[in-house]
């Protein structure tokens, strides 16, 4: 009966998308497909909801809504935030019931029980199976919890001896290794202590350790010119029993190049030097190697061109990255210009509402920022301008050409706008002015409150991903187990 508990979602989901049917009014709304779907039932919900008024802290969130400048349309606004909401329960509500199911489904199947009272032994080689079992009688009442350790599955003693015959004639060719026969070894000898697809456990030993190691590896200054034969013996285990496979091996010295030859002469003579000066303060190196003449240099680990080369890299790369940090202050700087905007128009309307002409103001503007930076505060982007402005003024620009260049120099589309309202104005005179200001500052307020609300959706839509991440984490937790458990 469990099994009906992970459907109860998913069916009332299936109800809620049946009564929906008859919402039509999805003209706004830019989902297609499944996320159509679950924004209509959503929207459903929400409506029957707020009929019943059972949503709590809607006054709240209409609050919330309005501040964010969503003052006209505020029913669509909250009507479409809370279904955005419910839409987004409803979809892990449905993708939590479908792991949860599928995570019952691979619990149920992955018992290792069949037909109630048989248990699989693991192959040959693969190990015993430990198994955490609970017995209960007829009636369901617990008998006690009980850890079973069930072995592997052991060949019969003719399995046995059909597979030692079978790796014993494998390991011929495996133990020869980079060798084309045992009647003729140079190299090191491959000797394995497990063959794939054979349970044996294989141990050597040979009679001629001086030549041959327990690993196979030849000892190639103690191999006579002649050679020499060398006798392996590999035994065999396996559920209490052995075998012994006998191999001969002619292990043969290693035919050198002349280059090889040189570097052994040399080596044994400076092995020999260092011998024979053990007691003398100073080790005399080999001066001749078969009439040859030796130069000795000793190898020093020279890293300047390494040096050189990450030198330059990074000063190429510095060359790229401050341009960049450049940018990255411009853009900083016409941010802030941009915060700024909407404090400084209404500053111009107040004091032009007070009286001042546009000149003094810039100039009382200019005396108040420059008091505050001798008092300790940081500079400012948008009042340095302005102090840039009055100094043009005081040296004879015209009133026209200051604005303009300040709009110039502020770059942004607002301080284009101010500027070009403030040269019209002079020529048409000043009117109409404050009543224009007022204006250009309900409007900076507004485009403010619109750049901070994209500057909240960024943020979020760059949390998106740490979120999902997180989700892939959580269902990689809860699928791994139930897989393994196969």
């Amino acid at each position: 009966m469990i099994v009906f508990i992970y459907f109860i979602v998913p069916c009332a989901v299936a109800v809620l998308w049946f009564l929906s049917k008859d919402i039509e009014d999805l003209q706004e709304i830019k989902e297609k497909g499944i996320s159509r779907q679950l924004y209509r039932i959503s929207l459903f919900v929400y409506r029957t909801l707020m009929k019943q008024k059972r949503l709590t802290q809607t006054h709240k969130i209409r609050e919330f809504i309005k501040s964010l400048g969503t003052e006209k349309g505020l029913e669509l606004a909250e009507e479409k935030y809370y279904a955005q909401k419910i839409s987004i329960v409803i979809l892990i509500s449905l993708c939590g019931s479908f792991l949860a199911l599928l995570l019952f489904i691979s619990n149920k199947n992955a018992g290792e029980i069949r037909d109630g009272f048989y248990i699989s032994r693991n192959l040959p080689g693969k190990g015993e199976k430990r198994l955490e079992l609970v017995a209960n009688d007829s009636e369901g009442n617990p008998l006690g919890e009980f850890e079973v350790c069930v072995d592997e599955m052991v060949y019969t003693r003719k399995e046995q001896n059909n597979l030692f015959e079978k790796a014993s004639a494998e390991m011929e060719s495996l133990v020869l290794g980079d060798n084309e026969s045992l009647d003729y070894v140079t190299e090191n000898l491959n000797l394995e202590k497990k063959i794939e697809g054979y349970p044996f456990e294989i141990s050597w030993k040979n009679d001629n350790l001086d030549v041959l190691s327990y690993s196979g590896e030849l000892q190639k200054d103690n191999i006579p010119k002649e050679g020499v034969i060398v006798t392996l013996y590999a035994t065999y285990k396996y559920d209490g029993n052995s075998w012994e496979q006998v191999l001969y091996a002619r292990i043969m010295p290693q035919l050198l190049t002349k280059a090889e030859i040189v570097f052994r002469q040399i080596s044994d003579l400076l092995s020999a030097n260092a011998e024979n000066t053990k007691y003398e303060e100073d080790m005399l190196l080999p001066k001749n190697c078969e009439e040859s003449e030796i130069i000795w240099h000793e190898k020093i680990e020279d890293d300047s061109l390494l040096l050189l080369i990450i030198t330059l890299i990074g000063a190429a790369l510095t060359f790229v990255l401050k341009d960049k940090e450049l940018k990255r202050k411009a853009d900083e700087r016409n941010k802030i210009l941009e915060y700024e905007y909407p404090k400084l128009v209404s500053q111009l309307a107040l004091y032009l509402g007070a009286g001042m002409t546009m000149r003094n103001i810039f100039f009382k503007l200019s005396e108040n920022y420059t008091a505050k930076k001798k008092s300790g505060s940081s500079e400012n982007y948008m009042y340095e301008e302005i102090l840039r402005t009055t100094r043009e003024l005081s040296a004879g620009k015209s009133e026209a050409e200051a604005y303009e260049g300040l709009g110039y120099r502020c770059k942004g589309q607002q301080y284009t706008r101010l500027s070009t309202l403030l040269s019209q104005n002079l020529r048409k005179g000043n009117s109409e002015l404050l009543t224009l200001l007022n204006e250009e500052t309900k409007r900076s307020f507004a485009e403010r409150l619109e750049r901070v609300r994209k500057e909240g959706e960024e943020a979020g839509t760059k949390l998106l991903l740490p979120m999902i991440l997180m989700l892939l984490i959580v269902m990689i937790i809860i699928m791994i187990p139930a897989y393994m458990t196969f």
